[in-house]
């Protein structure tokens, strides 16, 4: 794998958080969310760049997909619509870098435009380089095939980390098409930077129920914003979105996240980063990032399976989140429930001290 994460319970690894938490349970141990050991220590001990703004980060951006480029036989592309990768796919087409494939999961089983909204600008917009400097465009539509994941019992111990999808995309589809060829890199454009304040100090962390958990386990994936040979970009995004916020906004301990601020705010980090784009649904996450995964894209796909007589879908997976609350409810800080519904509680990966000038040590 190009990136490594994981669950570890004593000396055990996990990439799926319930069998995590079975051996937790089973042995009496506590567990820790693991991020790449390679591209934590590339975070030490480094300066702030030199005039850091969005020029410098779309330089890093580039500079990271040129290296990924010359290592791996094969580029693909996640896009998932949003600011992230569509931003690295823009960079790429503006400087002619070839990405032999772009692949997006859609929500619709039929393409309703409604429900798919989130990703057709951007597949609109690499539809103008398919077969120039995009060698192929594959979207993969929900299937009824791709619902039978929750036929099997135990599907809540088979999925990347912590997730449990409503919308089968990274249980089925990405699995499917993510695993399938060794020679291709799997690059992904997630996330933004996480603020930890605690005892008033400040720290770079990220926690495992944001995206990145989801691509658990998932072969030679690279998030382009986590990169030990490119350590300098998760660096400059992480000043940049603290400087485009007001000098006096990490007063408070707590947790710091792009998608908790408000709009106002929001805007002014997208503009540091260099990732603003023309349509306010996807700079602020209209469509999605809401708790327990029901945003409007899910919203969408449940009428669509009651409309086409595909209830029983939605009551077996109801049924297994039932299931994981009675397993699971004496765990300390371990899940998060509202009626149906079900979330593991996020954990934090390891933290890296930001001081004015440097990450990791003071220079």
């Amino acid at each position: 794998m190009s990136f490594i994460q994981y669950y570890k319970v004593g000396d055990e690894k996990f990439y799926n958080k319930f069998r995590a938490f079975d051996y937790m349970m089973n042995k009496n141990l506590t567990m820790e969310y693991i991020m790449d050991a390679d591209f934590i220590k590339s975070l030490e001990d480094k300066p702030r760049p030199k005039n850091n703004d969005k020029h410098l980060i779309r330089e890093l951006i580039l500079k990271g997909m040129k290296n990924l480029r010359l290592k791996h036989k094969k580029l693909r592309l996640a896009l998932g619509g949003g600011t992230d990768s569509w931003t690295i796919l823009k960079i790429c087409m503006e400087n002619n870098l070839y990405i032999d494939e772009v692949a997006c999961g859609l929500v619709s089983f039929t393409g309703d435009v409604r429900a798919d909204l989130e990703y057709l600008p951007a597949l609109r917009y690499a539809k103008k380089f398919e077969g120039k400097l995009i060698g192929c465009i594959k979207t993969m539509p929900v299937t009824k095939q791709s619902l039978e994941y929750v036929n099997d019992p135990t599907w809540f111990k088979k999925t990347n980390g912590p997730s449990l999808p409503i919308r089968p995309f990274f249980y089925h589809l990405a699995k499917e098409v993510m695993n399938s060829d060794p020679d291709y890199v799997n690059i992904t454009g997630m996330e933004k930077p996480t603020i930890l304040v605690e005892n008033g100090k400040m720290f770079w962390v990220q926690i495992d129920v944001n995206s990145i958990g989801e691509w658990m386990g998932i072969e030679n994936h690279q998030p382009l914003f986590y990169d030990k040979n490119n350590p300098e970009l998760t660096i400059a995004m992480t000043y940049a979105f603290i400087e485009a916020l007001p000098s006096n906004y990490f007063q408070k301990d707590g947790i710091y996240r792009y998608e908790s601020l408000q709009w106002s705010h929001q805007d002014n980090i997208l503009t540091s980063l260099g990732f603003k784009l023309d349509k306010a649904w996807l700079n602020h996450h209209l469509l999605g990032k809401k708790l327990y995964d029901m945003n409007a894209k899910t919203l969408h796909f449940i009428k669509e399976l009651q409309k086409y007589g595909m209830q029983s879908f939605l009551d077996k997976w109801y049924h297994t989140m039932s299931i994981i609350k009675e397993t699971y409810k004496d765990i300390p800080h371990g899940l998060e429930t509202k009626g149906n519904f079900v979330k593991t509680v996020g954990r934090f990966s390891q933290k890296i001290p930001i001081y004015k000038n440097s990450f990791g040590k003071q220079i």
